[in-house]
């Protein structure tokens, strides 16, 4: 009997183990493919799509917010009957999760943004805003420059906009401005979009 019982404890802690093994590394190995899928489905339309050519990248230069803050500030203050003048914001955790990718009506309709002074490039470009100052304080949290990669590796491919049409909004030919601030990671971003595009 107590050969058996031995068995079975090793048996259960083995079991145990390799269980914990699995549930530990068995996300990993579809998370890239998962994050696809999220991206495209939280990317589809119920309209016809612009053909987009820039990405325009944003920070808030506020400490919190969100998509429902900054809309309604653009409504009320700016007086934009489209409201918030990005297509999406990435949350930093202080108003919405951190990495959250949030949808605004401007990319649902699939019209132009409102982000820069320049009209011209509002109406071909998407319009990315993280919370976050990353003028005075850090950069992005690692799961905001997680989503944001994601986020642009996506629209780099699906609309074939090459890395030197992915800009900061400094880099806007328009009244100068700092945003998205000189803590924001644009070499990397640029990195890790041209690793993840086919040689």
């Amino acid at each position: 009997m107590k050969i058996v019982e031995r068995h079975v404890i090793i048996f259960s802690i083995v079991m145990f183990i390799t269980a914990t093994g699995l549930f530990i590394y068995l996300p990993f190995l579809s998370v890239e493919r998962e994050v696809t899928i999220h991206i495209e489905e939280l990317c589809r339309v119920d309209v016809e799509e612009n053909e987009w050519e820039y990405v325009v990248l944003h920070h808030s230069a506020t400490e919190e917010g969100n998509a429902d803050n900054f809309d309604r500030y653009h409504r009320e203050e700016k007086k934009w009957s489209h409201g918030l003048a990005y297509h999406f914001v990435i949350g930093n955790g202080n108003g919405s999760g951190n990495g959250e990718i949030e949808v605004g009506d401007r990319w649902k309709k699939q019209i132009h943004g409102a982000h820069t002074a320049n009209m011209d490039l509002n109406r071909i470009s998407i319009g990315i805003c993280l919370v976050g100052n990353f003028e005075e304080d850090n950069g992005p949290t690692d799961n905001q420059f997680k989503s944001l990669t994601s986020l642009v590796a996506y629209f780099s491919k699906r609309y074939n906009i090459p890395n030197s049409h992915i800009v900061k909004h400094s880099q806007v030919l328009q009244k100068g401005t700092a945003c998205p601030g000189k803590n924001f990671p644009y070499r990397q971003l640029i990195k890790e979009i041209s690793s993840l595009q086919p040689l």
